[in-house]
């Protein structure tokens, strides 16, 4: 008996400690949201710390601007106090009054300003030490990437809002301006958010919010990092005043199936025609980056100089590539 019972006798396991902790301490418990499972507890937990990080990072970074008749935001290009600001803002306002997040008032002068980009640049005299913001290349947005918009942190007057890029290709018009290219998105705007930074959730700038000159909240949208940043570097070297002109390709496109912006029409006379790119032809790169998409090429044109050549790669019908040197013209 003793020894059919050995030959019977089933193999004794012991539960490990992760089992042990699985068994004291279990998992939040699924939770169904008609066909989507959501997990409760220690997810948001992980969303919210998040969300935290993100705005603390770029708090130092953002200022409040104040004029004497509007109130909003802009972004450190530098230690110094050179600050980026929406055009739109500031227009007609001298001087003005930036506060950090910590707290330090400076006096600052408008040096540029564009405002068919609704770009302008505020300098500040006697700051040092103060955290530049991080800057993304904006021509990697995809519609569906969450962003957190982040204005000013100084209290009582920190704005912050989270909600995903809901398109690349937005277009805004206030008075005798219309912008385009702009990234819209999800994430409430409302009156004194506008210069707050869009940021990815690595926490970089991929674009600068605006709600035009009449401060409207209907749509959030942000012009993209890569214009800001070209814009305020052309001012910068142009001292005060207006900016003269940006680039432009001089092409209409739409997403090309499989990646790329397929060219639907060519402005006659334009830097493409003159070229001789041709409607059909898909767009692939300009200068050396990628164009995943139509938005790609708008927010890479508004990152050269008027005159400057780029080379233009592109995918014509047949299948066969090309690189095509072109002049930019000035919109």
């Amino acid at each position: 008996m003793a020894a059919l019972l050995a030959a019977c006798t089933i193999p004794v396991r012991f539960a490990t400690p992760e089992e042990v902790r699985q068994a004291t301490a279990p998992s939040p418990a699924p939770v169904s949201t008609g066909g989507s499972t959501t997990i409760v507890g220690g997810g948001l937990d992980h969303v919210q710390a998040d969300l935290r990080r993100l705005i603390a990072q770029a708090g130092p970074s953002v200022v409040r601007v104040e004029t004497a008749s509007a109130t909003g935001s802009g972004l450190l290009l530098d230690a110094a106090g050179t600050i980026v600001t929406p055009a739109s803002l500031v227009a007609g306002a001298q001087p003005v009054t930036i506060t950090t997040a910590a707290g330090q008032r400076y006096a600052g002068t408008v040096s540029g300003s564009d405002p068919a980009s609704d770009v302008a640049v505020i300098r500040v005299s006697g700051a040092t030490g103060l955290a530049a913001a991080t800057f993304a290349d904006s021509g990697t947005v995809q519609v569906g990437d969450v962003v957190v918009a982040v204005g000013n942190q100084l209290p009582p007057s920190g704005t912050a809002s989270q909600g995903i890029v809901s398109g690349t290709t937005g277009t805004m018009s206030a008075g005798a301006v219309t912008l385009t290219g702009l990234i819209t998105t999800t994430a409430p705007m409302a009156a004194g958010t506008s210069g707050s930074a869009l940021l990815n959730t690595t926490g970089q700038v991929v674009g600068m919010t605006t709600l035009g000159p009449d401060g409207s909240p209907a749509l959030g949208v942000a012009i993209p990092s890569n214009q800001v940043k070209t814009v305020a570097q052309k001012l910068l070297a142009g001292g005060s005043g207006t900016q003269a002109g940006n680039a432009y390709l001089g092409v209409s496109v739409t997403d090309a199936s499989g990646g790329g912006a397929l060219i639907q029409s060519v402005a006659a006379g334009g830097p493409a025609a003159r070229a001789g790119i041709q409607p059909g032809w898909v767009i692939v790169a300009i200068g050396g980056q990628t164009v995943p998409n139509a938005a790609a090429v708008g927010q890479i044109v508004a990152g050269r100089a008027p005159g400057q050549q780029v080379t233009v790669a592109v995918r014509l019908p047949n299948g066969s590539s090309r690189s095509i040197p072109v002049v930019l013209g000035t919109a």
